[in-house]
């Protein structure tokens, strides 16, 4: 009986202590509601370190991995969160929402390819009733655009616009992408005055319109008047162009054919131009251009037909740091069997960047031959009064100029400044700091009884220079105005011309478009 009444005060003493220590210790935490009240409060680190051991314990559910990978991501640890992706991803390869999370992550740090292979299965098989599909067709439109395919782009986003049309990104991208590709109509004028002299005046008109958001066709007329002195001609032009980009290739190619009637010369003639870029990867772009037009940069040209025909190739390289170059090999071929060689290339330093502006400086060097040279005694000069001929006559490129040994290394200086979302404001400088080419000079040689005239070269050094200026607005979403003003010195002539335009795109027309979906 004592022994019962002992055991008895034991159990009960034992429940006791058993009820004391369940009073003082902690309720059991849930995991997941902790972790969405620290994410709610902004503490992404502490969501993180609290959900990690949580989806080790817990390998079968994805969307704690899913809620572990963000809280990871938003609290910088780029690298947890690209593993918890990866391993998730790999136990559940299934699971849509893992997929589209894991390929938007992939989006944002530039993985583009990597993200293309995980969500395109699901784009192209998914049923369209579930958002992650949707949401796997917005991705790979999204990265279609982003690669320059602004059809399929376009195509995709419509076919989720049809399926879900409170999609807002897929909506935004296609209202971009029908803007990009909006039919266009620009007009503009320039005046032009050189000291050969020449002055001349240009109008101009140009309008194009996308057969798809990758392939416009633009149709350009114009006009130029040409003074000089006391007499005038007039060359009027008309072209047609089809541009298109290849996505597959990363290829851009242009073809263009035109007419051109003259006062002077052949009254008709043709143009034609092609131009094919390669864009390579770190920003690089390899572009090839044929050209064929007329030529009527010296007075002498205002007189008869010239025509060239010009090959060029470029290596252009804009970093997104700010860096800056170009590289050009160019051939122009004459007529006359003639040619002119030219190799130019600068490069570009970034000194400021701001969001309303940046500033660059850098270095240009240009080497430029002819193959003949074209510079003749001018007719009245030949005329030589009795007695001793001149040592030298007076001379003009007759009817082109043509370089000889021509070197020039030059400074470049370019700014541009955004003061508003309406305005922009451009200017860049070239000062030639060291350059020498070979100046033709005609001498009188006299071999008794005649006088000839020889062209004979020396040594020159003299300073080119170019300032150039440009201010554009937006005067209404459709309507931009520009005005370009330039002046320079260069081995042959001074000039001085002045550009306005004005273009107006049917923005309206690419917002309907857009909205009809």
């Amino acid at each position: 009986m004592k022994a019962a009444v002992v055991g008895t005060a034991v159990f009960a003493f034992g429940i006791l202590v058993a009820t004391s220590a369940s009073a003082q210790s902690p309720a059991p935490v849930d995991t997941l509601v902790e972790a969405r009240r620290l994410r709610d409060a902004s503490d992404y680190t502490a969501a993180a370190a609290l959900l990690a051991p949580y989806v080790a314990a817990h390998p079968d559910d994805p969307g704690a991995a899913r809620f572990a990978a963000l809280m990871a991501y938003w609290s910088k640890d780029v690298t947890t969160a690209r593993a918890i992706y990866a391993a998730a991803t790999e136990r559940h390869p299934n699971d849509a929402d893992l997929r589209v999370e894991y390929a938007q992550f992939l989006i944002e740090m530039g993985e583009t390819s990597t993200a293309r292979a995980l969500v395109k299965p699901l784009a192209d098989t998914g049923s369209r009733d579930l958002p992650a599909t949707r949401r796997a067709l917005t991705q790979i439109g999204t990265l279609e655009y982003w690669r320059g395919d602004f059809t399929r782009a376009r195509r995709l986003f419509i076919e989720t616009l049809r399926i879900d049309s409170s999609n807002a990104e897929a909506r935004r991208q296609l209202r971009e992408i029908e803007l990009a590709s909006a039919a266009w109509v620009r007009l503009g004028g320039a005046g032009w005055h050189d000291d050969q002299p020449i002055d001349r005046a240009t109008f101009d008109a140009e309008g194009g319109w996308f057969l798809t958001p990758l392939t416009p066709l633009t149709v350009t007329v114009g006009t130029t008047r040409f003074g000089l002195d006391e007499t005038s001609e007039t060359l009027s032009r008309a072209e047609v162009a089809l541009g298109t980009f290849v996505p597959a290739a990363r290829m851009d190619l242009t073809v263009g054919a035109g007419v051109l009637n003259r006062s002077f010369g052949d009254a008709s003639d043709w143009t034609a131009r092609a131009v094919l870029g390669l864009r390579l990867p770190r920003n690089v772009v390899l572009e090839g251009r044929f050209e064929r037009g007329p030529y009527v940069h010296t007075a002498a040209s205002l007189a008869r037909t010239v025509m060239t025909a010009t090959v060029d190739g470029t290596l252009r390289w804009r970093a997104a740091n700010g860096w800056m170059a170009d590289a050009t090999a160019r051939r122009e071929s004459f007529d006359d069997d003639n040619a002119i060689t030219t190799g130019y290339v600068w490069i570009l330093a970034p000194m400021l960047r701001r969001p309303r502006g940046e500033m660059h400086i850098g270095y240009s060097f240009s080497a430029q031959a002819a193959e003949k040279s074209r510079f003749v005694p001018r007719a009245d000069d030949l005329n030589f009064p009795p007695g001793q001929p001149p040592p030298t006559v007076r001379g003009v490129y007759d009817p082109y100029y043509t370089p000889r040994d021509l070197r020039v290394h030059s400074a470049l200086a370019s700014v541009a400044a955004r003061p508003s979302s309406r305005w922009s404001m451009s200017a860049n400088a070239n000062l030639g700091v060291r350059t020498r080419d070979d100046a033709p000079v005609l001498v009188v040689v006299t071999r008794p009884p005649n006088a000839d005239v020889v062209r004979t070269y020396y040594p020159r050094e003299f300073t080119p220079w170019n300032v150039r200026a440009a201010l554009e607005t937006a005067a209404t979403e459709a309507v931009r105005l520009a005005i370009t003003a330039e002046r320079g010195n260069g081995a042959y002539y001074a000039f001085t011309t002045v550009e306005l335009r004005m273009t107006y795109t049917f923005v309206a027309a690419a917002r309907r478009r857009a909205d009809r979906y």
